[in-house]
């Protein structure tokens, strides 16, 4: 017992020292707005839920938290203004787990790791992606589909939002466990997508609801599947692609990010900010304004979204070998 309280002793007093080396301690933190990066652009489903939590954190810290957007380069210009930025606990990001993969979509690029280039704080939300296809084709279900995609000469076509996204390594990971052939389409994102699926330029994609949402309502779309081991709240008339016979594989194949704060940010910053984040994340309006743009709240501790990363860089990284294609934007 007394070994572990002086251990105790000394984790506290090394928090409270490295907090002071900053000019940030628990109890003065924050004296000053708090800067949120967010880096896809403005008005999506993250943007939202950025939007949506920083509010709500900045009431509990007693500062502002201001998003400030900053997308490009398929989410690594906001990802390393975050790592670069000085770490008191004035600068945080919301990661997306495509960040484990930078390695691959960029020449001469170290991995980012966690504790060297970033400190995770929380795990934040997912946005659950659907199995969606123009609604003049003759596809109700995901039998349907793999019927029409068998005998469609050329193969299928899909869009997708880059290379490394989950919405290209999910439908193709999709098309190679039903045995028919695909040509991808890349666009700017699930809103193009979604577009181009209601125009009939491709036959489907995998896309986030608030993005087909509009076109559904419109007739334009059909949803046939969820890509998740469970229905979501917000179709829960739609059954998985598992429920439909889907090898799992492709289960979890989604979008999903994470708070992150610049390696070496005040253990004592990082579990302030670790408590408010999940306890804004249980409100029930905030988790209603996310469900409503589309997204599932999650929250963690930092060990646990530091054990999602690099799972999720294992498994997509996998994925992308097995499937035998490049991530190269």
């Amino acid at each position: 017992m007394q070994n572990i309280r002086g251990w105790w002793t000394r984790a506290t007093a090394g928090a409270l020292l490295a907090c002071a080396a900053f000019g940030t301690t628990a109890a003065d933190y924050p004296d000053r707005p708090v800067r949120l990066v967010v880096s896809v652009q403005p008005g999506g489903a993250t943007d939202i839920a950025a939007r949506t939590v920083a509010q709500k954190l900045g009431e509990r810290l007693g500062q502002s938290v201001v998003v400030e957007n900053k997308p490009g380069a398929a989410t690594r210009l906001g990802t390393e203004f975050v790592t670069k930025a000085k770490p008191d606990g004035y600068t945080l990001g919301l990661f997306f787990g495509i960040a484990g993969l930078f390695q691959l979509m960029f020449d001469n690029y170290a991995p980012l790791e966690p504790g060297k280039d970033f400190d995770a704080v929380t795990l934040f939300a997912r946005a659950p992606s659907f199995l969606a296809v123009n609604a003049a084709l003759p596809v109700h279900s995901v039998a349907e589909f793999v019927a029409y995609a068998r005998q469609k000469s050329g193969g299928v076509s899909f869009g997708h939002s880059g290379n490394a996204s989950t919405t290209n390594l999910g439908a193709l990971a999709l098309l190679k466990s039903v045995g028919v052939a695909g040509t991808g389409v890349p666009y700017k994102g699930n809103g193009p997508t979604a577009v181009a699926i209601a125009a009939g330029d491709i036959d489907f994609g995998l896309i986030d609801y608030p993005s087909a949402r509009p076109m559904v309502e419109r007739g334009a779309i059909r949803l046939i599947a969820i890509t998740e081991p469970q229905r979501s709240p917000l179709r829960p008339d739609l059954p998985t692609t598992g429920e439909q016979g889907i090898t799992r594989s492709i289960d979890g194949v989604t979008p999903w990010f994470f708070l992150a704060a610049p390696a070496g940010t005040p253990p004592a910053v990082v579990a302030t900010l670790n408590r408010h984040v999940n306890e804004v994340l249980k409100l029930p309006e905030v988790l209603e304004r996310l469900q409503a743009a589309g997204v599932d709240a999650e929250g963690s501790t930092p060990a646990q979204a530091v054990e999602r990363f690099k799972a999720d860089r294992e498994r997509l990284t996998g994925i992308a070998r097995d499937l035998g294609v490049s991530l190269k934007n």
